[in-house]
């Protein structure tokens, strides 16, 4: 438990700072690497999903029933990607220790990539409205 807090507390003094993942050099930095990466990950998914949101609002503002319906749409979509996500990075990870560095590594690189591509995907709808 002490080797999470102090990996946490270093993480917290260079997020922002020097990229964490230039320079991996051991597991505790790989795993500070996957965590960033996490973390960047799902801002840019929550960034692409309010613009969406946004968009949709602005499109639709002479259809409120349109505009309601659609929203409600991509408010459950998003829900069920996001069980979907959690459910298939368990997957990735199930042979790994659950009480180990490396399960919470791998599902944190997991939970990266797919939340990057699910961004890319909200950004492709938002642009071909």
């Amino acid at each position: 438990m002490k080797r999470i807090v102090v990996a946490v507390v270093f993480f917290s003094a260079f997020s922002y700072g020097a990229d964490i993942c230039d320079n991996v050099n051991n597991s505790i930095q790989v795993g500070l690497c996957a965590e960033n990466k996490k973390n960047e990950a799902d801002k840019y998914l929550n960034e692409q999903y309010s613009s969406l949101m946004g968009k949709i609002s602005s499109e639709y503002i002479n259809d409120v029933g349109l505009k309601n319906e659609l929203i409600a749409s991509v408010k459950t979509s998003q829900r069920n990607w996001i069980k979907f996500r959690d459910s298939n990075c368990k997957l990735y990870s199930f042979q790994i220790d659950s009480n180990s560095a490396a399960y919470q590594t791998t599902i944190n690189e997991c939970i990266a990539r797919m939340s990057e591509s699910r961004g890319k995907e909200l950004a492709s709808i938002s642009n071909n409205m």
